[in-house]
């Protein structure tokens, strides 16, 4: 390494700058000095467009949604008391959906005086299933969403449930639909629902573990298996997924929209058929569906 490499600022910042992890650096303010091609790469946000802003906090929740802010948000605390801080939280996405990430905050302080700022490394947490991979070697991709189409999604859920008649271990089924685009096609054409799709496609990929597989179901729906799960495990992921999909955005025509969707789940269990389980699902789809337009329209 050239002796001048470490008295060089300029080659220290394009290190920095050409990271594929994320790394930012707020002041103590946490206004943002800096925002690196990993981040941009990562959560969609050019540094252009934050740079000068104060902090991350309005973009990240935690698994329930809940925005971090204050207290609640790590590159705060390490700000107040100087000490790092490693977590998992969830940034939106400039396209909309929801991306878990690795972040580690650390003090910036001058020989060891007061914190004069805090730099954030993070990476994706969780990399999406593998399963569209497979899917386009046999050309049975979804042309809107990306996510394996509904006769290859029928076929593995067929696969997993003779399996599990071998191995007798169960799974999780999830089942994920969009709601009231209906309405919206009608107001807006019916090419204004693909964002919609896509954002949850988007996020449900980016939130669910390599060996779950995500594909899409009916129209506006998409099935998840979850592999080795029980009832209560199968349950906390739905109403995690169900948080998270709740917590995107969709941006149409400059305007800002809410994703509204229902989540419902089951366990399919040795001795079930295809047929049995799809059937399980219906019911309480049905009715949590109908329940979550009669909450929206309402302004619950």
């Amino acid at each position: 390494m050239p002796p001048d490499f470490f008295d060089n600022p300029a080659l220290f910042r394009t290190a920095l700058e050409e990271s594929a992890m994320g790394i930012y650096i707020v002041d103590r303010g946490q206004r943002i000095l800096f925002w690196n091609r990993g981040a941009e790469q990562i959560i969609g946000h050019l540094a252009h467009e934050v740079v000068g802003r104060v902090c991350m906090n309005h973009l990240a929740c935690d698994q329930h949604g809940q925005t971090l802010c204050s207290d609640d948000c790590p590159v705060t605390a390490t700000l107040r008391d100087g000490q790092p801080r490693k977590t998992t939280v969830f940034y939106l996405h400039k396209l909309g959906h929801r991306v878990p990430v690795k972040i580690r905050s650390q003090a910036i302080a001058r020989n060891g005086d007061a914190v004069e700022g805090a730099i954030v490394l993070f990476e994706e947490a969780i990399q999406p299933p593998a399963e569209t991979e497979a899917a386009m070697s046999y050309g049975c991709v979804d042309g809107v969403t990306g996510v394996p189409s509904h006769r290859l999604t029928r076929a593995v859920l067929g696969e997993w449930i003779t399996a599990m008649q071998e191995s007798r271990h169960p799974f999780g089924v999830l089942r994920i639909r969009v709601l009231e685009l209906d309405e919206f096609r009608s107001r807006h054409g019916p090419q204004s629902a693909m964002p919609f799709l896509q954002t949850t496609a988007r996020t449900l990929r980016h939130n669910l573990d390599r060996e779950s597989f995500l594909g899409r179901w009916g129209e506006d729906e998409f099935i998840a298996l979850l592999p080795s799960a029980n009832p209560v495990a199968t349950a906390a992921a739905a109403k995690s997924v169900w948080s998270l999909v709740a917590h995107s955005e969709v941006r149409w025509w400059g305007d800002s929209f809410p994703v509204h969707a229902v989540v419902t789940h089951t366990v399919a269990q040795p001795g079930d058929k295809l047929e049995k389980l799809l059937n399980r699902l219906e019911p309480a789809h049905a009715a949590a569906a109908g329940r979550a337009v009669s909450r929206a329209r309402s302004g619950a």
